[in-house]
């Protein structure tokens, strides 16, 4: 990360202590990370009653005047706030607004006069908003203009009388984990509206509204939304557009494993019935489910939602060209289940069905088409009718989706206490073996089972597990034996769950919260292609051996916005582990992010291509780790990243340990150990709870090579870290405090 290049040289005393040597060097002066606390800095009163306004924008000033990397933190709490503008462009290259409160705004509508926004973000570069809630009360809401490079991540918006976020002249914008909430009957309460802006991604949100979900206006480019639940409200609307002659067009905007329920429309694109020299292409709609949706699929060209003077231009309207609709599955509230109805002067065109699946009332529904051209492929289960002449086509037999309920369907029960293993496993059985895409559903309930091994491979080609209760184990310990692990996945393709999971590929869980178990919570083992988003890992801080995700023998592993508090790792990354990414993640207590142990046998695996960014570790035994037994190994560790991480009181910020032996008895004595190479510390800052908060104790014989530092800011008690290294080589860059031992 760049930083200004006004800075005062001075001198640090640090420690580094090498092994029977002490030195004494200067260091040179580190921008750290600067928190601003709205309740303690600046006289923010939580209490939902004290207009705490002035207390938010001086802290909003102090943070973007600061050339340091910056948090705004608001603590537990309501805060009442009035309109607001957050201004840039500020010096600070990175600002966090960390909410763990409540901001709340008037109840006098005649508070807000003629403001168009309740709160208002206007040209800042690199802004994260995380977490709390925001309750509109009515008033206009959250807006970004003329920004680039911001984050919103878990957001809870209530409420608003207009749009909830509105994304406006914008560039590079990711939405994680949001959710809006709104009454059905509330007009206009768009979600999340974006428009002349670029780079927009939106994934894992829930939106219920009186409007769009989502509204998509002119000048959108490369919009991506993925797994997206949308209902109450009208869907996910392109439009309106054609509102002008001159107006922007929209592209490449897709939108995929989302599920609308009770909606009014779906994916919808609508636009005027008048001249404009706008366009609509390269649109891309897949595995998405309609559940008793009015409209679930439509174009409406003559959009007039008044029927009051409405344009009739039929000749003209804007140009609609490359849009896709592929796996589109469930069931529609009306008749008309696809409706395209198009300009007679400018007719849509390129328009793409693959597998659509459509009912009505347990039949085929009906589509109507004006102007609109295109192919289909795959299955298609609908009537077609055509403006004045009606053909009533016979549908080809299609694979919808089939539903497995525990509950109903297999007689599972919700009480905690009744074993459930049976109907659990019976209703894998049913979706492993049926031929169609398969969702096993776990309703509300406490559902208590014994080990149960899930086992492919299997001939659906996809298997959701929506949990929306909670799985309990056995209270006595011997009902699991010897049984390695509770819940098993093995050779299986294509699952998607909300735990072990071996000899598998392309898996996701999603919003999975995991309690309490008495070894492993999550294993990833001899897998390939597996994405983890907004997992939650909860044990106590002393129970022995319960790693949050145990990752190993597995490629191509990704871990994104998850928290993980556990009695040992966070997350233990073992030997034959390729390409881990993770990213956003909260890490305490436990013992960190751990590569290792290793050495454990001679023909070990190695580890190659990890990376760890934007992670937070609060309270927990290490950070960020590396560690091998002093045993011979073919293993080795070798391209790891870790960049962008905050430690919050860690007793052991860095560390690369060797020697590792936690019982310190009979320890090995073998000085050769693993081969350790290109490891990277990018911006890592905070406070360590011990006086040395980087080691790095390497093997004699085998030293750790290309080490890499670059600025790297710790401190124990508000004074400076020290460092401690016994053969390791490297360089540094920047400012790195406590200074660098590494030989070079």
């Amino acid at each position: 990360m760049a930083y200004s290049n006004n800075i005062l040289m001075m001198k640090m005393s640090q420690f580094i202590l090498y092994p029977l040597i002490m030195l004494i060097l200067l260091a040179l002066p580190t921008l750290s990370t600067s928190s601003f606390n709205v309740l303690i800095g600046f006289g923010a009163k939580p209490n939902g009653l004290t207009d705490s306004t002035d207390a938010f924008l001086r802290a909003w000033e102090a943070a973007c005047a600061s050339t340091e990397v910056a948090l705004i933190y608001v603590p537990k709490g309501r805060y009442l706030v009035r309109p607001m503008d957050f201004k840039g462009p500020c010096k600070s290259p990175y600002i966090t607004f960390r909410i763990d409160g409540t901001l709340v705004a008037p109840e006098d509508y005649q508070v807000l006069g003629g403001a168009e926004n309740w709160l208002n973000f206007q040209r800042v570069s690199g802004v994260s908003i995380v977490g709390g809630a925001l309750d509109a009360r009515g008033s206009a809401f959250l807006s970004i203009t003329y920004s680039k490079d911001i984050k919103i991540t878990g957001l809870l918006s209530l409420n608003s009388q207009m749009f909830h976020i509105v994304i406006n002249h914008c560039e590079n914008v990711e939405m994680r984990g949001v959710r809006i909430i709104a009454h059905g009957d509330s007009p206009n309460t768009d979600g999340i509206h974006v428009q002349l802006s670029k780079n927009v991604a939106i994934y894992n949100s829930a939106v219920g509204t009186g409007d769009d979900c989502v509204s998509i206006g002119p000048g959108t480019q490369n919009l991506w939304i993925e797994r997206m639940a949308c209902g109450p409200g009208h869907g996910i609307s392109i439009g309106s557009l054609a509102k002008d002659i001159d107006e922007e067009g929209v592209q490449n905007v897709t939108v995929k494993q989302a599920v609308f329920t009770g909606t009014q429309n779906g994916i919808r694109i609508k636009s005027w019935a008048k001249p404009s020299k706008g366009f609509v292409e390269g649109v891309h709609f897949s595995n998405i489910v309609m559940r008793n949706v009015q409209n679930p699929i439509i174009i409406d060209q003559n959009y007039c939602p008044s029927h009051v003077n409405c344009p009739t231009h039929v000749m003209t309207g804007i140009k609609i060209n490359d849009i896709t609709y592929k796996n589109i599955k469930g069931t529609s509230a009306t008749t008309i289940a696809t409706k395209f109805d198009c300009s007679s002067g400018n007719p849509c065109s390129g328009i793409r069905l693959e597998d659509v699946n459509l009912t009505f009332q347990n039949k085929p529904a009906h589509s109507l088409c004006a102007n609109a051209k295109g192919i289909s492929f795959g299955t298609m289960s609908l009537f077609i009718l055509y403006p004045l002449i009606m053909l009533i086509l016979l549908a080809l037999p299609t694979l919808s989706t089939s539903s497995f309920n525990v509950l109903m369907g297999f007689g599972a029960k919700p009480n905690g206490l009744t074993d459930s293993t049976d109907a659990f496993l019976r209703a894998w059985e049913a979706a492993c073996a049926s031929t169609e895409v398969a969702l096993i559903y776990v309703p509300k309930g406490r559902y208590l089972v014994r080990p149960m091994d899930f086992k492919g491979p299997c001939k659906s080609p996809y298997i959701t597990f929506r949990i929306d209760g909670t799985l309990v184990a056995p209270e006595d310990y011997q009902v699991l034996g010897d049984t390695e692990n509770w819940l098993n996945f093995q050779r299986v393709s294509g699952v998607s769950i909300s735990l072990s999971i071996t000899y598998s590929k392309d898996i996701k869980i999603t919003g999975l919260l995991s309690l309490n178990s008495q070894m492993f919570h999550i294993v990833i083992n001899h897998c390939e292609n597996v994405e983890m988003r907004g997992v939650r890992i909860i044990a106590h801080g002393d129970s022995p051996n319960t790693d949050g995700i145990h990752v190993q023998l597995s490629k191509n592993v990704a871990i994104y916005n998850s928290a993980v508090g556990t009695g040992d790792d966070c997350v233990s990354i073992g030997p034959g582990t390729q390409n881990l990414w993770i990213e956003r993640m909260a890490c305490g207590p436990g013992h960190g992010i751990s590569i290792g142990s290793l050495a454990k046998d001679i023909d070990e695996e190695g580890v190659q291509n990890v990376t760890v960014k934007q992670a937070v570790f609060t309270g927990t035994q290490n950070g960020i780790r590396i560690k091998s037994w002093a045993k011979p190994s073919k293993g080795f560790v070798e391209g790891v990243h870790f960049s962008n991480i905050v430690m919050r009181n860690v007793q052991n910020p860095i560390i690369i340990d060797q020697n590792y032996c936690p019982s310190h008895v009979n320890c090995p004595t073998h000085v050769t150990g693993i081969k350790i190479n290109d490891i990277t510390y990018k911006n890592i800052k905070g406070t360590s709870a011990t006086t040395i908060a980087t080691k790095f104790d390497c093997s004699s014989r085998n030293p750790c090579s290309g080490i890499k530092l670059e600025d790297v800011n710790l401190t124990f008690q508000n004074k400076p870290a020290q460092s401690l290294c016994a053969n390791a080589k490297g360089i540094s860059f920047g400012t790195v405090l406590p200074d660098s031992c590494l030989l070079n």
